[in-house]
């Protein structure tokens, strides 16, 4: 009986139907029915098409933002993310030297905005706001 419903689980995957559709058709849930496809060792099918992973690939390698990537192409900045991850492209987070945070200081009690300091420092203006936050410059 289970085999028989491992079977056709299995062959209406393999026919396309997505396991959404499997599930309502078969009165199961979404995860006794994603459960038996796993364990039967299916291969799940992704909905990033490779054409849309290979252009995130493409900006990942080009030093795009995970978040930038997500707007340009318009895709969940957590796929992108995942890919990014899956192909060790992703940017580790820039922790700024003593002398540049001091600098941050410095700059903004001498009333450089925000902007002018992430431009002058080559950094992103949350990064600015983060330290001087973190520095209690800032609310």
């Amino acid at each position: 009986m289970q085999e028989d419903i491992t079977e056709k689980v299995k062959e209406m995957y393999n026919r396309g139907r997505s396991i959404r559709e499997i599930a309502k058709e078969l009165s199961m849930s979404y995860s006794r029915t994603r459960k038996i496809l796993k364990d039967s060792g299916v291969q799940f099918r992704g909905k990033t098409p490779p054409q849309l992973i290979q252009q995130v690939i493409e900006y990942g390698k080009q030093g795009y933002s995970a978040n930038k990537i997500s707007k340009l192409l318009n895709m969940n900045s957590n796929t992108v993310l995942r890919i990014l991850k899956k192909h060790n492209l992703v940017k580790t987070k820039r922790k700024l030297t003593q002398d540049k945070v001091q600098r941050i200081a410095e700059m903004y009690k001498s009333g450089a905005s925000i902007y002018k300091i992430a431009k002058e420092l080559d950094i992103s203006t949350n990064l600015v706001v983060y330290y001087l936050k973190k520095l209690h410059l800032k609310n």
